[in-house]
């Protein structure tokens, strides 16, 4: 019987590894891991998102499918609310927990210690990604600068710190690798038999982007573009056969990539890649003068006319003695095509810089749905310099060398993700790992440079080089210690509310809680408790009608909510004060800042502080309150108020029965649910019971029998 595996084939791979190379690349994973992993020392994990994530792949892990039907969200949908299709990311984890436990049954503080600790590990996976594909473009070097930026560059850290458990943090994971594969597979183009595996896994690491996060429509755009200077380059520089080979290799990768797409998407899924491709274009086009309708339609028409020419310049040029100057001229259109793409990305920062506003209460109200470039100092810092420099460099590169085509990959990656971050807060963290791509043509270039330079110059451009990475270590030290989990904020305490909530000898199992949306996620998954509303926003009425409850002054509205909802529990934080303006926005559907019916909620202060006690008194904030004074400031609902502000508008000054808090209305906030509910107004309470009161927190239980008699 023939032998199956030759032991000293086994040894002698095993002898041929680059150990430097693996330390090297040890280090940069430990230094990854080590910058993400900083937030394993909390009890709960980051944001928001990450405790939907974990609930519902807790709900696969228990039972063995995902549920049809949400169990524990917007309770009062008729007909429930469905989760995404797209449920690869809870497969995929659900499946490491099983096989690291050896099959274990779920444990939901082990599942919490995964949670934690797998956004970290994806995120340093993909870093040492990141060097295998600088290495497959230029070199080693450009390689490790690669990985290097990547493990460091706060917008990339930020989405995979420990506990950021979201389908980004392993999404970019299949992407760096599908690159890999796909320059393995289209550098020197062959169609061989390796040449079609590397296309092959190319193609299922892509594929395995699109069923595990939404941004995998990253992977059309960049590759759409590319490919157009993909073929000018292989054809100029490498010759039709070449050309050829290229082409099948890429139709293999991509046909792959959009079969398993089309799988989970449908076979329409390209239409969202292509309809966020005609709006920034035709937006672009807009800022310059150019009506918005024909702006996608006349920039088609003009890449179709210059493909054109280069197809004619190539067919008249065909002829031996003329080849070498048509390749010249071809390839001098692209570059300035590049460059003009360039301008035009500049220039449209410059001229509009809010080509996406959002004009909805929801929009202009969640932070994300910002524009993003105020924030690129703690999301980039000085590294920013890499992408205009890179696309700088790459035309030039492409020009230059005979072999390189793929730096425009880089440079359409590094263009579409810094156009969506410039535009929207949300999409920040997708330009972390292009900058650090950026970062790769940079040291490409300076040690391309080096050759043949004097020490002198060497020194200085190492220099250069070493600065912008002890830039990026120096910005992950001061970003990451800054970054704590909101759940661990302490005031309000939300760790407290949801242990008690959570404790079946103090709400049932089944209860339900009405509840403001951005605290949803934590009371479905540690409260275990269903909610009326979450980060997901699937319901704008529900958002609505909890701000009108909270900002209603009249308790027969409040008590016609409460009767449309049948909730059994609302729940309440101390930020409700200072935001009421924002429930206002909600629940009239408009951010009319001059409308009469939210401009009374600000008009005055209205705020909500913890106290210390000391030996002078109470320290509220920057107030500074004598004992004896203290005791005079009410801690029930009074229509009496007891100070002024600016001489004009009467002030409710409250305190927490117990000194704990001390609290700041204006008229239209003591005359809210809000307020009445808080500081328990005698006929409220008729109908609501407080049953919990921590720092910065309250719940009430609806009395049913006085709800329904009434």
């Amino acid at each position: 019987m023939p032998e199956l595996v030759n032991a000293s084939d086994i040894v002698g791979k095993i002898k041929n590894v680059d150990r430097k190379q693996l330390f090297l690349l040890f280090l940069i994973f430990a230094l990854a891991f080590g910058v993400r992993g900083h937030l394993l020392k909390y009890e709960y994990m980051f944001g928001f998102d990450s405790y939907y994530h974990a609930r519902m792949t807790g709900e696969l892990l228990q039972t063995g499918v995902v549920p049809a039907v949400d169990p524990t969200a917007y309770y009062f949908v008729e007909g429930g609310v469905a989760p995404p299709r797209n449920q690869f990311f809870w497969q995929f984890t659900a499946g490491i927990y099983k096989v690291a436990t050896l099959g274990a049954p779920y444990d939901k503080d082990t599942w919490i210690l995964f949670v934690k600790i797998l956004p970290a590990l994806f995120g340093a996976l993909t870093v040492a990604a990141m060097f295998f594909f600088g290495k497959e473009l230029y070199n080693k070097k450009a390689g490790y600068v690669m990985a290097l930026i990547a493990a460091v560059i706060p917008s990339y850290v930020y989405r995979t710190l420990a506990g950021f458990f979201e389908e980004d943090s392993l999404g970019f994971l299949w992407l760096v690798i599908g690159l890999v594969f796909f320059a393995r597979a289209v550098k020197n183009p062959v169609f061989n038999k390796k040449g079609i595996i590397n296309a092959v896994l190319s193609g299922i690491f892509f594929g395995l982007m699109a069923i595990t996060w939404d941004m995998y429509l990253l992977i059309p755009l960049v590759l759409g573009l590319y490919v157009f200077f993909g073929v000018i380059g292989i054809y100029t520089k490498m010759g039709f056969k070449k050309l050829v080979d290229f082409v099948k290799l890429f139709a293999i990768s991509f046909v792959i990539f959009w079969v398993i797409a089309a799988l989970n998407y449908g076979a329409n899924w390209h239409t969202s890649a292509l309809s966020y491709a005609t709006n920034s274009v035709s937006k672009a086009a807009a800022a310059f003068g150019m009506p918005e309708a024909m702006g996608f339609s006349a920039a088609v028409a003009v890449v179709l006319a210059i493909g054109a020419f280069i197809v004619y310049l190539a067919y008249a040029n065909r002829e031996v003695g003329k080849r070498k100057s048509g390749n010249k001229t071809i390839n001098i259109i692209a570059v300035v095509l590049l460059y003009i793409a360039v301008i035009s990305l500049a220039l449209t920062f410059m001229t509009t810089p809010k080509l996406f506003e959002e004009n909805s209460v929801l929009g202009m109200t969640v932070g994300e749905e910002n524009t993003g470039h105020q924030f690129f100092g703690i999301k980039y810092n000085a590294l920013i310099i890499f992408p205009w420099l890179a696309m700088i460099l790459i035309p030039i590169m492409f020009y230059r060398n005979k072999k390189d085509h793929l730096s425009v990959l880089i440079f359409f990656w590094i263009m579409i993700t810094f156009f969506m971050a410039w535009y929207k807060l949300k999409f920040t963290y997708t330009f972390g790992l292009p900058i650090a791509a950026a970062a790769g043509v940079i040291a490409a270039e300076m040690f391309y440079y080096l050759k043949g330079r004097t020490d002198l110059e060497q020194k200085l451009v190492v220099l250069c080089l070493g600065f912008m990475l002890l830039v990026g270590i120096a910005s992950a030290t001061i970003f990451v210690p800054d970054k704590v989990p909101h759940i661990e904020g302490g005031y309000p305490d939300w760790k407290a509310t949801l242990h008690w909530m959570q404790d079946p000898a103090n709400t049932p199992e089944d209860a339900k809680f009405f509840n403001w949306w951005d605290e949803g996620h934590w009371i479905s998954f540690i409260g275990e408790r269903a909610v009326s509303a979450d980060n997901r926003n699937m319901s704008f009425e529900g958002n609505r009608d909890f701000s009108l409850f909270v900002i209603e002054s009249s308790l027969e509205n409040a008590l016609k909510i409460a009767r449309d909802y049948d909730f059994d529990y609302i729940v309440l934080d101390s930020d409700t004060f200072l935001k009421i303006g924002s429930f206002g926005n909600y629940g009239y559907d408009t951010m009319d800042s001059s409308d009469p019916r939210i401009i009374q909620f600000l008009v005055a202060p209205h705020a909500a502080m913890p106290c210390s006690q000391s030996e002078a008194g109470f320290a509220c904030g920057t107030n500074n309150i004598p004992a004896d004074q203290m005791g005079t400031i009410p801690a029930k609902w009074t229509s009496v108020s007891n100070q002024m502000y600016e001489g004009v508008v009467p002030l409710y000054v409250y305190r927490a029965e117990d000194n704990s808090e001390l609290y700041i209305t204006n008229p239209a906030v003591n005359e809210s649910m809000l307020s009445k509910l808080w500081f328990h107004e005698d006929e409220t309470m008729k109908y609501f019971g407080e049953v919990f009161n921590a720092a910065g927190m309250r719940i009430f239980k609806v009395n049913k029998e006085a709800l329904y008699a009434n």
